[in-house]
């Protein structure tokens, strides 16, 4: 039966056992089956008619989901019972009931919304300040985020053209992910037609993380916070959502305030509960990387933040006052603050001080995020009346920086815990700390929190200044164990360096021990950015937004800090403030001798930069990096961007440079000055000791690069080379060959991976021959694609097996069978140096190649990494498969073996059974 209707008897239970005349009403069921002989003869045997009453209503709850409609058909036949139908007839489904309180719990919970923070009897209505959030999104397969209109294109699956069961949206702080969840649930309430996506819902729940505490069910979640009056138990709760989870989405706003202690919730986001049912997950973006690693995410969107015509017409629905909003926006465009109050929380706390200060002339924005919450407070305490002592705010801050320190990440404290830290307690007058009523177990209990997590870390960072200048902070810096740590503290450690120098210094240096390197945008160019901006920002906040003049003495004594400086990443994360602050930061010596790597990256333009004031300064640089990830919008050369490449190639120090790396992430066409600029400009590089080159798109592409290879004779330092995924002709295979000999240089390190040589075996043969000159040769890649002509052939088989075992220190090497190494009777293997470190063999699908490998490992006594990928072993007899790894027994240093893709599907089990042995 439907919990309503089963609701709707039991309020009603003493009246019908009363009133109920029984005869009619089995006389009705007679006809409809549901009443079986034997319960009929057990309700007629009773004695009293109260009796009789209550076992056919007992039994009417167990009948199934029409028994119901048939018993208000039974009182409607009937004169004597039409109370009864009045009353009964007038209960909706459970389904119905739910639906229309959910809508109505929206409306009276997410339309009205606090007008500040800190105190929610002053609402509004949401409409009035609702601003469409600047929103990109990206899907599974592509998180190449594209601006979208509205909302409502979340609940699409862009990639399936199917609703979407998982949706991440991210945002920093302040952005309005609380905001947009209301606004979300607002709609749906409304059945907002303008939002399809959003109204194919039946039901839209909404849970707020941060007041989800212990182990508490998904159903006590839902009820708890949005059921209020409406009676329902978590077990008809549960039936519904396993019945209707398809038609149903769930919005968890604040993951990154959530303690991670409900084992539903966390059981729903990984499809183990209601997998039909879509949920929408917003969180700050430190854990929206951890979601997006770990769970199975469909769409992700990012909050971005408001434009400058978003903040102006913001302010005029916030201002009813036209002049005034008018005064408001010529302030803003005169100083030049836009980009200051792009976010949506700034922008009202901005208005609120503007509102408290308009009269005064002398009122300047603050330069500072810290000044800035410092002034909020201060408003706060003025409103209330009541001012507070600072050893309040010192214990307030203690219970902040603890409670984002727990396991939990507590967001909601214990009123009589805070009363038992001898906290004054006007201090719950101000509205500083909102209060709620809830219960714990059977006991209610009042719940406090700050009026946004910023608050709370504002306080935090407060204490965190107090114990670094006073008792020093090693014991809480030292529970920081890596950047990712670090990230989630990011604007605690923000607004502390906003509040301290010496605070600025501790935490820099710090975070310096996690500072990425190099290698790690390499393989990791997403975690690199945030890591960057978490230095500048705290940079920032330290010396003020426009603050710069007097850098140099602000920046004394804090060499150990800036050594994040060492690695620079610049790409179009990296907006016109960083610009600012980074051509101020090189005109100070200390942070010149410090720069050593600098990357210029994703759609990075060289307008944006003046080498004056940037690389030219920076004659200490030893690496430098260009990675084109954009797409060219021009193919001629007399277009801004290659004019501005031409100047910054002009200006990197050509004295001291020694690393280039040149990397290609797009698909062709490419324009020709993509080749011409390092082309022109290479040979200035004396010192240079590593060049890498890489084009990694899907198809190899014939370009002009015996000209590059051409000016590689002017490089005598040279030692590191990397070609991968080039298509390389016989002229360039040739080019290279001489130039390499030419320069006089002998290289340690030779990579060509993925490499297309198109060319002939006697260009080819060229480049072997210089190989054996290179008798320090330390690393040796040979992974290529080649075209029908056999490039290696007999002769060039034995220039390379000459060129190996001249190679006396060589540490790694890694061949493929497109080389063609294996295809010939000797072993390529013999005479290679007896230390070697690290094999990797690919592609090799003949049995010659196991014979060799075999033969061939004993000797290999410190070899540490062992990669066979790809090889078809289903090609080679079981014996010999197991005599290779009979051969493995004897590698006692070995302690990486990855034989990825090994195919050998069509052995028998007491061969594999042999292996695994």
């Amino acid at each position: 039966m439907d919990p309503g209707h089963k609701k709707a008897l039991h309020d009603n239970r003493v009246i019908l056992e009363k009133e109920l005349q029984i005869t009619p009403i089995i006389s009705h069921f007679d006809c409809t089956g549901l009443l079986p002989e034997e319960v009929k003869d057990k309700i007629l045997q009773c004695q009293l008619t109260r009796d009789q009453n209550s076992t056919f209503l007992n039994q009417l709850e167990k009948m199934g989901s029409s028994a119901f409609g048939q018993f208000l058909e039974a009182l409607k036949k009937d004169e004597f019972h039409r109370d009864l139908f009045d009353t009964l007839e007038k209960i909706k489904p459970f389904k119905e009931q739910l639906v229309a309180h959910v809508r109505n719990s929206h409306y009276q919970l997410m339309t009205q919304i606090p007008r500040v923070p800190w105190d929610e009897t002053a609402t509004m209505h949401i409409d009035q300040v609702y601003v469409n959030l600047g929103m990109r999104q990206g899907t599974k397969g592509n998180k190449e985020f594209e601006p979208i209109d509205s909302f409502d294109d979340l609940f699409r699956d862009l990639e399936n053209d199917k609703s979407a069961k998982r949706i991440l949206v991210q945002a920093k702080a302040g952005l309005g992910k609380t905001t947009l969840v209301s606004k979300i649930a607002v709609e749906w309430a409304h059945n907002n037609p303008t939002h399809p996506n959003l109204c194919q819902f039946e039901v839209v729940f909404v849970i707020s993380l941060r007041h989800v505490v212990g182990n508490t069910s998904l159903t006590h979640n839902i009820i708890s916070q949005l059921f209020g009056k409406f009676s329902c138990t978590e077990s008809d709760l549960l039936d519904f959502l396993k019945a209707n989870q398809s038609s149903c989405l769930l919005i968890l706003d604040g993951y990154d305030e959530y303690s991670n202690s409900s084992s539903d919730i966390n059981d729903v986001i990984n499809y183990k509960m209601f997998p039909k049912l879509s949920v929408l997950i917003t969180t700050r973006p430190w854990k929206a990387e951890y979601l997006e690693t770990t769970k199975r995410m469909n769409v992700y969107a990012e909050i971005t933040g408001f434009s400058q015509q978003d903040v102006q017409t913001y302010i005029k629905k916030h201002f009813s006052n036209k002049e005034c909003a008018g005064h408001c926006l010529h302030y803003l465009e005169d100083q030049g603050l836009y980009s200051f109050v792009t976010t949506p929380l700034i922008l009202l706390f901005f208005c609120l001080l503007w509102d408290e200060h308009q009269k005064d002339s002398d009122f300047e924005l603050p330069k500072k995020y810290s000044d800035f919450y410092r002034q909020i407070i201060e408003l706060i305490e003025t409103r209330s009346g009541i001012k507070l002592h600072q050893k309040t705010y010192l214990q307030l801050g203690e219970i902040a920086l603890n409670a984002l320190l727990s396991k939990d990440k507590s967001l909601v404290f214990n009123k009589q815990d805070i009363l038992e830290s001898s906290v004054d307690e006007s201090v719950f007058k101000t509205g500083l700390l909102s209060q709620s009523r809830t219960l714990k177990g059977l006991l209610p209990v009042t719940m406090v929190s700050f009026p946004h997590k910023t608050v709370q870390e504002y306080f935090a960072a407060m204490f965190l200044v107090h114990k670094c200048e006073t008792t020093g902070d090693d014991d809480i810096m030292d529970q920081f164990t890596s950047m990712e740590e670090m990230e989630d503290f990011q604007y605690v450690f923000l607004f502390a360096c906003g509040m301290s120098k010496l605070a600025t210094q501790t935490i820099l240096t710090y975070a310096s021990r996690f500072a990425r390197q190099w290698e790690d945008y390499d393989n990791e160019p997403n975690h690199i950015m945030p890591t960057f901006d978490f230095f500048m920002l705290c940079l920032y906040e330290f010396v003020g937004f426009d603050d710069t003049k007097g850098l140099p003495q602000k920046l004394q004594g804090m060499s150990d800090a800036l050594s994040f400086l060492k690695f620079i990443v610049i790409d179009d994360t990296v907006d016109s403030k960083h610009f600012h602050m980074l051509e101020n930061l090189f005109r100070i010596p200390m942070v010149q001798s410090t720069v050593e790597e600098v990357i210029f990256a994703n759609n990075f333009n060289f307008k944006h930069i003046n080498p004056q004031h940037t690389i030219q300064q920076l004659q200490q640089i030893k690496r430098i990096g260009l990675l084109y990830n954009f797409v060219f919008g021009s193919n001629s050369y007399n277009c801004p961007e290659y004019m501005y490449e031409c100047q910054f190639w002009e200006e990197l120090p050509a004295s001291t440079l020694q690393e280039i790396k040149l990397i290609n992430r797009v698909e062709p066409p490419y324009p020709p000055y993509l080749l011409e600029t390092p082309t022109m400009y290479i040979h200035r590089f004396k010192q240079l000791t590593t060049l890498y080159i890489a084009m990694h798109s899907s198809e190899a592409v014939e370009m002009p690069w015996e000209e590059l290879m051409k000016e590689l004779e002017h490089l005598p330092h040279l030692q590191s080379l990397t070609l991968e995924g080039l298509y390389l002709d016989t002229q360039a295979v040739s080019c290279l060959a001489e130039s390499l000999r030419q320069s006089g240089t002998h290289l340690h390190h030779l990579d060509l991976i993925g490499t297309w040589l198109d060319g002939s075996s006697e260009a080819f043969g060229s480049l072997l021959t210089y190989l054996q000159e290179c008798v320090n040769m330390k690393s040796f890649t040979f992974i290529v694609e080649k075209e029908e002509e056999t490039i290696l052939n007999e002769t060039n088989f034995l220039l390379l097996k000459a060129a190996l075992s001249k190679m006396k220190i060589l540490c790694t090497l890694s061949l493929n069978d497109c080389s063609g190494a294996f295809s010939y009777e000797a072993n390529v293997l013999e005479g290679v140096n007896p230390q070697l470190e690290s094999l990797t063999l690919m592609y090799n699908h003949q049995e010659c190649c196991l014979n060799h490998l075999t033969k061939a490992l004993p000797s290999f006594q410190t070899l540490k990494s062992l990669e066979l990928i790809h090889n078809a072993l289903y090609e080679v007899d079981d014996n010999k498969v197991i005599e290779l790894f009979d051969s493995l027994s004897c590698l006692s240093q070995l302690t990486t073996l990855d034989m990825s893709y090994i195919w050998s599907g069509h052995m028998s089990s007491q061969t594999c059974s042999t292996i695994t042995d």
